[in-house]
């Protein structure tokens, strides 16, 4: 059945009434959460997937000692997380 809404008249107290589009939108909204859950999720796998590349890039550049390197590989990680970004923002417009 439907969630129950409470009648506010001069009805006696404990009536109730169900409506059955409640009980819709609230299985649509629990099934949009879910769907933003798994995107959440597969976001943080990807995040983690580059933090550690960036990681690898950094202790690469750091063996090499020089700060144009660095700035390279700093840069190539923001590019990196602009570009995830983006790619994000366009999959969810597109929804």
């Amino acid at each position: 059945m439907g969630e129950a809404a409470a009648i506010s008249s001069a009805a006696p107290v404990g009536v109730y009434i169900t409506r059955p589009e409640f009980s819709e939108r609230m299985s649509a909204l629990t099934s949009n959460v879910r769907q933003v859950e798994a995107d959440v999720v597969k976001i943080k796998s990807k995040q983690d997937t580059q933090q550690a590349t960036l990681n690898e890039i950094l202790t690469a550049v750091q063996k090499q000692g020089s700060f144009k390197n660095s700035l390279i590989a700093g840069f190539s990680g923001l590019g990196g997380g602009i570009a995830a970004g983006t790619v994000y923002l366009l999959h969810w417009l597109t929804q």
